[in-house]
């Protein structure tokens, strides 16, 4: 078998550009086209059938159902206290599990802005087909500028030893002081004049890089093979966007490689997606590269693609960097994690990528209804102010039937001679038309005024018969529910654990609970189970309310039974707080986490006492399992604890040391001050003494 011939440079780069070519999303393709409508439906532009004269008023049904949606899936996904959670693969995963939920909930809704991310990544999904979120790694170190003024020699030291700063500009001043003295001839107190030093100083910090990253992507940006039916088995997948020459040089790219590449993607027009969404202002730049030639911005797209590289006959993924007009190779790199894409659509089209939006279901909807009303509108405008036949033999003058002013007299010669012509009134035919389109609407997308809050006829129903149609209408959107939390937010999540536990190489001390807790995610199992929470939030808080209220009674009388663990009635208690529209359970109440409430009657064992040889051994094996599970638990919290104690002691020590030589240093220059000055006071009184023995010499 003859070995393939290895993929070289010329051959990736010309591989790339036909999959950026080809790719599904590009500029004026048909899916660009139909994101483009949506959003001028969104935004209620003109369809450019209107006619002067006549109404031209359009519907916001797309605007109004996307708009009516949110807020029911951002309670969903935002109310609860973690949003997620991780289920142990093992018994000994359990703390883990515990505390990759809390530091992953920790990296989204605090390292990120969770809720803006949250609600642009819904709102690109239920609008334009699929919403696209990024998570990615961000190791490149932060550069800080930062400005001193009037430091001392001994802060001015230790503030540039610090290796991981760099001096950009410092200035130097001295200054007389007047300071206390005493008189050496005399002995009494007299001022004294010292030069005392101080320093201006700009310096440039470098921070550490090192954390989880998230944000959303637009729709017109992400690029993915017109074959594939997901991220995961996609040939190509591709970020595109324009990047300034100084971020890129930032990044770490040779700056010979950046200012080489051609082209000022600055100077042209921006893309048709990109200029509809935003109808505030223009968004087409203009050219900065004549006057400054580092903010000259180049179209970069940051690819993930399978390629032969070795030659052995298999794809193997590669992260390829491509900028320029030239589509120039900046870095080439084997990919061994997972592609930084986390996406979600409300309505699955099986075997394809790209899904359907609620944008595109009531399109037609809005364009019947805005129809309607503009014939309703003009109906309405013909009636207040009709048209008339004029006799213009029986007019005085004219031109007075020629203005419709209200309350304007006609003269006329002798008998009738205006008639007015009459518009048959369809008000009641427009108006029950308008409501047969909303029920379309709302058989579509589940959305209507019953799911928004009461109406004025709802009062009129009985509780059984609204709680059925309240359910009825909540289906459709609890299924875009499930489906995002068992797609994009599944997915997100797990990403985001597997690049902590990837790249993370030291425990970060981080504030959970009201607690300072470590968090070394190399110690993880990166492949734990997820499960997104989706019943949080949902439907009517008083019924979910009166249900943990009934769940909490059975729970008190299964308690003498033992069948009901302080993890059981927690579970309870956060239904509770939820519903009540507060946030964080251990607030208040106090469980302690595992364990049982006792040992008599568990679970699998009759109330009498009488249990047979195998269940009592079952019994004993299931009580050492949960001492032993207690045991490492403890240990865990322990070393935990001991690690914390040891980071704060070190701190403390640092602290310490710091003030001892910052003390030592003051004490040293107190020193040599005071040694300056008794020099000084010595020499002050040789001279004295000497001008005495001249003065004594003299006949």
């Amino acid at each position: 078998m003859t070995k393939r011939k290895a993929v070289s440079d010329l051959d990736l780069q010309a591989i790339i550009r036909a999959e950026i070519a080809d790719a599904d999303g590009q500029a004026n393709s048909q899916l660009a086209i139909e994101r483009g409508e949506n959003m001028d439906y969104y935004q209620g532009q003109p369809f450019g059938n209107e006619i002067e004269g006549r109404s031209q008023v359009v519907s916001s049904d797309v605007r109004d159902t996307i708009e009516w949606i949110l807020p029911t899936l951002i309670r969903i996904f935002c109310s609860g206290e973690n949003a997620v959670e991780f289920e142990p693969e093992q018994p000994e995963d359990t703390e883990a599990a515990k505390q990759a939920t809390e530091y992953v909930n920790f990296i989204w809704n605090r390292d990120n802005r969770g809720f803006v991310n949250t609600y642009s990544w819904f709102k690109d999904a239920l609008l334009q087909k699929n919403g696209v979120l990024k998570i990615w790694w961000d190791d490149s170190p932060k550069t800080k500028r930062e400005r001193y003024s009037g430091l001392d020699d001994i802060a001015f030291t230790y503030l540039v030893a610090d290796p991981n700063v760099e001096v950009a500009e410092h200035s130097e001043h001295v200054q007389q002081a007047q300071i206390a003295g005493i008189d050496p001839a005399s002995g009494q107190p007299m001022p004294q004049m010292v030069e005392i030093k101080s320093h201006d100083v700009v310096i440039t910090r470098k921070m550490p890089g090192g954390r989880v990253c998230v944000a959303p992507v637009p729709p017109e940006e992400f690029l993915i093979s017109r074959d594939a039916r997901d991220i995961a088995g996609a040939r190509f997948v591709g970020h595109r966007r324009r990047r300034a020459l100084s971020d890129l040089i930032a990044e770490g790219y040779p700056r010979a490689v950046i200012e080489s590449l051609s082209g000022d993607e600055s100077a042209l027009p921006t893309d048709a997606e990109e200029i509809q969404r935003n109808t505030v202002e223009s968004v087409t730049p203009v050219s900065v590269a004549t006057v400054n030639d580092s903010m000259r911005q180049v179209w970069v797209t940051e690819g993930y693609i399978r390629a032969d590289v070795d030659g052995d006959g298999i794809a193997e993924m590669r992260k390829v960097v491509v900028g320029g007009a030239g589509q120039d190779i900046l870095s080439n790199e084997a990919w061994d994690t997972p592609r930084p894409f986390a996406d979600l659509t409300p309505i699955i089209m099986p075997h394809r990528y790209h899904g359907l939006a609620v944008a595109d279901l009531i399109k037609d909807i809005q364009r019947i209804k805005s129809t309607i009303l503009r014939q309703y509108l003009d109906n309405l405008y013909l009636s207040n102010n009709q048209r008339e036949q004029v006799i213009e033999a029986n007019v005085i003058d004219p031109s007075e039937v020629l203005s419709s002013a209200p309350g304007r007299k006609i003269r006329v010669k002798n008998g009738p001679a205006v008639f007015p012509i009459s518009v048959p009134p369809i008000g009641a035919s427009a108006l029950e038309g308008l409501n047969y389109i909303d029920q379309i609407r709302e058989n579509r997308t589940g959305v209507s005024a019953r799911t928004q809050g009461l109406g004025t006829n709802q009062l009129h129903d009985t509780a059984a018969g609204e709680r059925m149609l309240m359910s009825a209408a909540m289906g459709k959107i609890e299924l875009i529910a499930r489906i995002f939390a068992e797609t994009g937010v599944r997915d997100a999540f797990r990403l985001i654990l597997k690049l902590v536990a990837m790249y993370q190489d030291k425990a970060r001390v981080v504030r959970l609970r009201d607690q300072w807790a470590p968090m070394d995610p190399s110690q993880w199992n990166s492949d734990m189970d997820l499960s997104v929470r989706v019943g949080i939030g949902m439907g009517d808080r008083d019924q979910q309310l009166a249900h943990a209220m009934v769940l909490g009674q059975l729970q008190e009388k299964a308690l003498g039974l033992n069948f009901v663990t302080p993890e059981n009635l927690r579970n309870t208690a956060e239904i509770v707080v939820n519903a009540l529209g507060f946030k964080g359970v251990d607030r208040f109440f106090n469980f302690p986490r595992g364990g049982q409430t006792g040992m008599a009657g568990a679970p699998g064992m009759g109330t009498t006492g009488r249990q047979p040889a195998e269940a009592m051994r079952a019994h004993g094996e299931l009580a050492l399992q949960q001492a032993k599970n207690a045991g490492h638990l403890q240990l865990a919290q322990q070393k935990a604890q001991m690690e914390a104690a040891a980071t704060a002691r070190q701190a403390q020590l640092d602290a310490s040391l710091g003030q001892y030589r910052i003390d030592r240093e003051l004490g040293l220059k107190r020193y040599r001050i005071e040694r300056e000055l008794a020099l000084k006071r010595e020499q002050i009184a040789a001279e004295l003494r000497l001008k005495g023995d001249e003065r004594s010499a003299k006949p």
